[in-house]
């Protein structure tokens, strides 16, 4: 069985994700799914539990969904997209990575990678970040002084900027796999604007708002009931807010040591931090007292999540050491995982008991995202790192 991947976080899965899934399922015989868990790259929770997610995902076309751990999902585009290509070569059946991206032309998209990985290593970036400005964008600029505007101009989007990503992991692989890339349809990235899809963001709004009817025409039919159940019954509709104060006593209650291990502080970014944290009232005004043309929000935000996930520099700097399944249908998926059991190059497992005896670091960290996706439920239930209905693979 020749089998495509898929990266995603389905925060929720929308009809722009069923048009990819639909697309790539025409380029070969099975389809998996490498998911973020329960914390996801913005910085926080997800919206829907992975459980929900992984489930929506199989009724709306992958035969198989595996998780991001979330010492990767927390990260940065580069880390992101490195654990979860990594996942995909690790299962041994996978020979294509699909991914959407606002380009949609696979050549560009490839050359761009090589000419972003070429510039990084160039003395170019590290001159650039002496002005003072994001590692983003003096690579940016990087590759336009070297490779000229149209390289460039695809590290504006975040979809191409991923797809990238996910091509230079690719090309260190011993076995690259193959790129298959569908344009992204409707809504751009983060818009509050629908069109003939909406933005995962722009849903997620609209479901705090209760505001599900318009919300739910931009949801598969198959995934509707489950959403919908999980909104009902409190297991959804995540808002961080609801840990805040818990996020400042953390903060205010840190040393500096602990600051410094965490991925993504440098250059006595801690020393801001624990500066802010005892004057701040509240988490954005933390986040906005060390914002710097440097470090971005989404950069703090992570920083911040990643201290109350307890992960680690170290940890983030691996590569991810299992596979775990999520969900998986009784077919394809089924048959999918007699092929990894043969062929995968990583361990493969289901049960987090199983985890613990042998990654405990990388399980305390899931567990910890789990605990704090309850949390931040508007019902708090109790912590499981498994489901609380009946998989799809057991239907």
């Amino acid at each position: 069985m020749t089998a495509a991947g898929i990266v995603a976080e389905y925060n929720p899965l929308h009809t722009g994700h069923f048009y990819h899934i639909s697309q790539t399922r025409k380029q070969a015989d099975g389809l998996i799914v490498v998911m973020s868990g329960n914390a996801v790259q913005r910085g926080g929770p997800a919206f829907f539990s992975k459980w929900d997610r992984a489930r929506a995902a199989v009724k709306c076309g992958a035969d198989l969904v595996l998780e991001l751990p979330a010492v990767w999902a927390s990260a940065p585009a580069e880390r992101f997209a490195a654990g979860a290509v990594e996942i995909l070569a690790g299962c041994g059946c996978v020979k294509m990575i699909s991914c959407g991206s606002e380009s949609g032309n696979a050549g560009l998209l490839i050359q761009a990678a090589e000419a972003v990985r070429k510039a990084e290593n160039s003395p170019l970036v590290s001159q650039l970040l002496k002005t003072g400005i994001t590692y983003a964008a003096a690579r940016e600029e990087a590759v336009r002084q070297i490779y000229g505007d149209s390289a460039a101009d695809l590290l504006h989007s975040p979809n191409n900027i991923l797809a990238i990503e996910y091509l230079k992991t690719n090309a260190r692989l011993a076995a690259p796999m193959e790129f298959f890339t569908v344009q992204r349809q409707g809504a751009a990235h983060d818009s509050d604007q629908a069109e003939e899809t909406a933005s995962a963001s722009m849903l997620r709004g609209l479901y705090a708002e209760k505001e599900s009817d318009m919300a739910d025409r931009y949801i598969p039919e198959p995934a509707l009931e489950i959403f919908t159940d999980a909104l009902q019954h409190g297991r959804a509709n995540t808002d961080p807010a609801r840990l805040e104060r818990a996020i400042l006593y953390r903060l205010q209650t840190a040393s500096a040591e602990e600051l410094q291990i965490l991925p993504d502080i440098s250059e006595g970014l801690e020393n801001r931090f624990l500066t802010a944290a005892k004057k701040a009232r509240s988490l954005d005004q933390l986040l906005e007292m060390v914002k710097t043309k440097r470090y971005t929000l989404s950069r703090l935000r992570r920083i911040v999540w990643n201290l109350m996930l307890g992960n680690t520099r170290a940890l983030t700097m691996s590569s991810p050491p299992y596979i775990r399944v999520l969900d998986f249908n009784q077919t394809s998926g089924r048959e999918l995982l007699r092929q990894m059991k043969k062929n995968a190059s990583l361990p493969i497992f289901h049960s987090m008991a199983q985890l613990e005896r042998l990654f405990p670091e990388y399980a305390a960290v899931e567990k910890r995202a789990t605990w704090l996706f309850n949390l931040c439920c508007p019902e708090i239930s109790d912590v499981t790192e498994y489901p609380k209905f009946i998989p799809a693979s057991l239907k």
